[in-house]
């Protein structure tokens, strides 16, 4: 969709220190990454008005054409793969 990850830096090595320099003990980190797999174009568009910060701005009437191409893609090969990364890290201020 043209979109560029608008938190390239996200990760545990650069929020984890900054939140021990805040103060706050950590309680526990996770760093995950994987795969999301699609075998429906409706799927996607679901997922991407779940979480529209993945591609602001995203509509079925403005990405049409990338939908269409994806659908094509989904025919050809039986299933669309992307790569996901996502953080997790409780903190809490110390006692």
């Amino acid at each position: 969709f043209g979109a560029t990850p608008q938190w390239p830096h996200v990760s545990l090595g650069h929020y984890v220190p900054w939140l021990e320099r805040a103060g706050l003990e950590i309680v526990m980190q996770e760093d995950w990454s994987g795969e999301l797999a699609f075998t429906d174009v409706g799927a996607i568009v679901y997922y991407l008005k779940a979480v529209p910060w993945l591609a602001p701005g995203f509509t079925v009437e403005k990405y049409l054409d990338n939908l269409l191409a994806l659908q094509r893609k989904l025919e050809q090969d039986g299933r669309l793969v992307f790569t996901a990364k996502k953080i997790m890290v409780e903190a809490k201020k110390p006692e």
